[in-house]
Order: structure tokens, then sequence, then C-alpha cells
């Protein structure tokens, strides 16, 4: 099976252009079956309240998730009415095949009372692909520095690698009210993470996820849980780029996967859309199934 996996940080659809476009980020990324976005939000003033998850979803024609990290009122009134809204701004997961279940974890957040950043999420959904089942992620990890991203990355992996034995919706028997609508749902062993996580493939918070960057090739030292795909592709990290305003070695956008699923990569390459002010990273997978 040929599985094509995108992951996109779309700042809010604001393009390098300066304008506020959904349409073009769901076409820059609509060859991929599974897609990982980030800064994906809802009901914010500055784009007329799109909501960008309903818009994605429906342009893409996909299946959704939605994790939310910062979540406030946006409701108004109307003729004596409580319209509810609420104003986000996360993380989501589209796949061209349903979601089985999917669940948001937190991410710590140290206080900077002289510095803006806001709280962060890992969201994780289990797709249900033709060759099986897959766990994908979809992270963003803070801008601000190192100390506030690896305690992040200590969550996240934890929480990846605990996922087989926590990430059922429900234990034991289900009761006779819910048997009709309970989900069976699998926890394969085969995970795909993408995301922003604002550092580059030599970094600290990179060698806990995948091992360590020998900064002289671009390639692994020793081997972690997850796999670059980007590198198993036969790229160097450190001379590409995700973000535009920076030059080559100033790749942020990355796409890991558990060395089973990292071992039939095809090809892996950075989109050229300027959509937003990241660039969608991709990755072509000739996949055998999961391992559940």
């Amino acid at each position: 099976m040929r599985l094509v996996v995108a992951t996109y940080n779309i700042q809010y659809a604001l393009g390098q252009d300066g304008r506020y476009d959904i349409a073009r980020i769901a076409d820059a990324v609509a060859e991929a079956d599974i897609i990982l976005f980030q800064e994906v939000t809802q009901n914010w003033t500055r784009n007329d309240g799109e909501d960008q998850v309903a818009e994605l979803a429906a342009r893409l024609n996909r299946y959704v998730v939605f994790g939310s990290t910062f979540d406030s009122d946006a409701s108004t009134v109307v003729d004596g009415k409580v319209v509810n809204r609420r104003r986000t701004f996360g993380n989501m997961i589209a796949s061209r095949w349903p979601i089985l279940s999917s669940r948001t974890q937190l991410l710590p957040k140290h206080a900077l009372p002289e510095t803006m950043d806001v709280q962060r999420c890992v969201v994780e959904g289990i797709c249900q692909t033709p060759a099986g089942p897959i766990r994908a992620y979809s992270v963003h990890l803070s801008h601000i520095s190192a100390g506030q991203r690896l305690p992040q990355v200590e969550v996240l992996m934890r929480f990846i690698r605990e996922a087989q034995t926590d990430a059922l919706p429900a234990d034991g028997p289900f009761p006779q009210a819910w048997s009709g609508d309970a989900v069976d749902v699998p926890l394969p062993a085969t995970v795909i993470l993408g995301g922003d996580f604002n550092c580059t493939a030599d970094s600290r918070e990179i060698a806990l996820v995948c091992g360590e960057m020998d900064p002289h090739r671009g390639r692994l030292r020793r081997a972690g849980q997850l796999v670059d795909t980007f590198v198993a592709a036969g790229h160097d990290p450190l001379v590409a780029s995700t973000f535009y305003t920076r030059e080559t070695g100033y790749k942020i956008d990355h796409l890991v996967a558990t060395p089973d699923l990292a071992g039939s990569v095809v090809r892996s390459w950075i989109g050229d859309s300027t959509a937003s002010d990241h660039y969608p990273v991709f990755v072509e997978l000739d996949w055998a199934g999961a391992t559940v």
C-alpha cells in the first residue's frame, strides 16, 4: 500500500502575502492520505470567525479530529438567546480513512510573564487504513527555548510509549446501554508523529525522539525510539529549511516514525506552497501493514 503523510503548520491560514486563505492550505496538502496540522483555529475575529476545522474537513473530504490548546469564550447573544462558540487554537489530524478514536494530551508549560507563549498539545488519532491501523500524532512544541521544549518532549514520548496500554476509550465489558455504540479500537504498534518541533534535527529535543545526530554528516549516530523519515529518504535535514524567514539549516517541521514504518520510506520532500509561514513536509511510504 502506498501511503502519503504530511505535516503542516498552517499559521491559521495566514500566507506569506498577508492574506488568509484556508482553501489554498487544503490544496497544498491534498495529495496526502493523512495530514497532521498545527495552528488551526476556530472563531477568531482576525479571519472573520472562520471554523478552519470544518473548512479543512470539507475541502479535503477527510475524517478529522481536533485538539485545542487555547480555548476561550467567543459566544454571543442574539435576540436574547445565547449562541455558544469557543475561540480555539490547536492541532488537527485529517485522514482519508476513519479515525477510530482520539485523545489530546496537554504538554507542560512554564509561565513566562515577560514572553508570549501558549499552551501546547499532542493529538492522537488511530486511523483505520486499508493496510491496517496506524497511530498518528500531531504535535506543536514551544517556540521559546529548549528549556520549555525538553519537558514537553518527555511527556510526548511517554504518551506515545504508553498508548498501547492506555489508549482504549474504555476498558472491560460494556454495559447494555453502551454495547450498541461501543467501538472495538485496535492499539497498533506502528506510529507516525509529525509537527512543528521548533527545533532542528541536531537538537537535544530530537535526540530524545530519534537518537543522537552526527552534526557533520546529518545522520543518526545512535538510534532512538523513532526514526526521522526525511533522513531515511536520504536527505540531510541540516541543509533543509521549512520556515520561510530562515535560511537553509532551519528545518523545524519533522515526520518521524517507528522503524517498521520508516523502513518503507520511498521518498520525502518539502512542499513549496506559500500559504503559511511554514512549508509542508511529506513522506511517501510503501507500507505492508500495521503491527497491532
